[in-house]
């Protein structure tokens, strides 16, 4: 399998998974969402909105452009249906980028300086990756938080991925 279908086996598991989390975020409410539980950014909101923020600097990078300045706090959206909303968007986006007839992104680097000031030139690739393995992080714990409420967030093999061509 090449990288590219690869992609979009990732993109289709991604979007899975978000669609899960949201309509479970979805049942418990818009305070028990804003709780701060003593997650790393405080509530399962502003969770949310730190992977929807970080995705979208990582799309733009991939797109040829400069996110700016990281801003690690910011709010996407404050209401969770907007949220939402931008969330399917985004996991569209995703899907399309290794669906089109267009790959030549792939083959580029972006030069980027991490948190310490350190630069180093990150394959495109390697970014489109990392969108994914960064949710991963956020989302197990999200749905560490939902746990502890009682709530069974299920199923999250990438080969039981609903609709997967195999």
């Amino acid at each position: 399998m090449d990288f590219n279908a690869c992609g979009q086996e990732l993109a289709r598991y991604n979007s899975w998974q978000n669609r899960v989390l949201f309509d479970l975020c979805d049942q418990i409410g818009d305070d028990a969402r804003r709780l701060d539980r003593g997650m790393f950014f405080g509530s399962i909101h502003a969770t949310l909105n730190h992977i929807l923020y970080i995705d979208h600097r990582i799309l733009t990078l991939l797109n040829g452009g400069n996110p700016g300045a990281f801003t690690p706090k910011i709010v996407m959206a404050d209401d969770f249906a907007d949220l939402r909303r931008q969330r399917v968007q985004t996991d569209a986006k995703l899907e399309n980028l290794t669906s089109g007839d267009d790959l030549a992104w792939q083959d580029n680097i972006r030069t980027l300086a991490d948190v310490t000031g350190k630069v180093r030139d990150v394959p495109l690739q390697v970014l489109f990756l990392q969108i994914f393995n960064h949710q991963t992080h956020h989302r197990s714990q999200i749905t560490s938080e939902l746990h502890k409420m009682g709530i069974d967030y299920g199923i999250t093999d990438i080969p039981l991925t609903p609709n997967m061509p195999f």
